[in-house]
């Protein structure tokens, strides 16, 4: 843990999949009602909605960087009452592979904006007692897709207009989670799908979430952690290669803050699977 003190809200699927990651290397974990025992650099939230208000009151009275990872919470004036005063990072999913996959959604998008016959897609499958539909991720991947898609404005479960993009929904048995994009044209298909085999990832990407925030001030979405390990995968693509004859020059790939996960001043559907 890098000597780092970390505390942890909530000892649900989430918080203990982070404790036996952190192999005991946690300060404090406490549940609903329990008071933290000690003082810590970094919380992390992966309690309830509702108890997300005040974890962030008791984050500010002790100047405690704090990542939020519990679905379906709402503060409107988030951003008003973080003011700088400490870190604050909130997730849809913690996985860094997720956040390579919304990069690579975002280029699916833009794909097929070059032709309107590819038609983009988003399908999700978590276990039967998930609460959020679609999840977090789901609107997060969607969010990405429809970033370099400007044709898909919305998303939508139901059949969709031209203007939405369709998102597929499985509530059934125990899966932990799988996200798959795709683009359907006339006459192929190309998916690319993101598995989770355990709880495991969203726990190592909660515990690297907190290392990456101590010491900073404002509010950071995962896709800030994820820049700085993925974002110089996409440099220099075609080096060693000639220039295709007449290419144009490209850009580096950049997502807009709401493709990165969410607006933290809207409700957040959380980082928990």
């Amino acid at each position: 843990m890098s000597g780092l003190r970390i505390g942890l809200f909530g000892r649900g699927r989430l918080g203990s999949a982070i404790l036996a990651e952190a192999g005991g290397g946690l300060t404090w974990v406490v549940d609903q009602g329990e008071t933290p025992s000690a003082a810590v650099d970094v919380a992390i939230d992966a309690s309830v909605a509702g108890a997300v208000a005040s974890h962030l009151d008791w984050a500010l009275e002790t100047g405690t960087d704090l990542v939020i990872g519990a679905t379906g919470w709402s503060i409107p004036d988030l951003e008003a009452r973080v003011a700088g005063r400490i870190g604050l990072l909130t997730a849809t999913n913690f996985s860094l592979t997720v956040a390579l996959m919304a990069r690579l959604a975002t280029v699916m998008g833009r794909f097929a904006a070059l032709d309107p016959s590819r038609d983009p897609y988003l399908v999700e499958h978590h276990h039967r007692l998930k609460a959020d539909a679609p999840s977090g991720t789901a609107k997060t991947l969607a969010a990405a897709v429809m970033a370099g898609c400007p044709r898909k404005t919305e998303w939508t479960l139901d059949t969709p207009e031209p203007h939405q993009l369709s998102v597929g929904v499985v509530r059934a048995g125990a899966e932990f989670g799988t996200h798959s994009v795709g683009l359907d044209a006339p006459a192929e298909v190309l998916e690319l799908t993101h598995t989770a085999r355990s709880r495991a990832p969203f726990a190592q990407g909660a515990l690297a979430a907190a290392q990456w925030l101590h010491g900073r001030k404002g509010l950071f979405t995962m896709d800030d952690v994820a820049a700085d390990l993925l974002d110089p995968l996409f440099d220099n693509l075609n080096a060693g290669r000639p220039p295709a004859r007449g290419a144009r020059s490209t850009s580096p790939l950049v997502l807009p803050h709401a493709a990165s996960g969410q607006n933290p001043e809207v409700a957040s559907p959380g980082g928990k699977p």
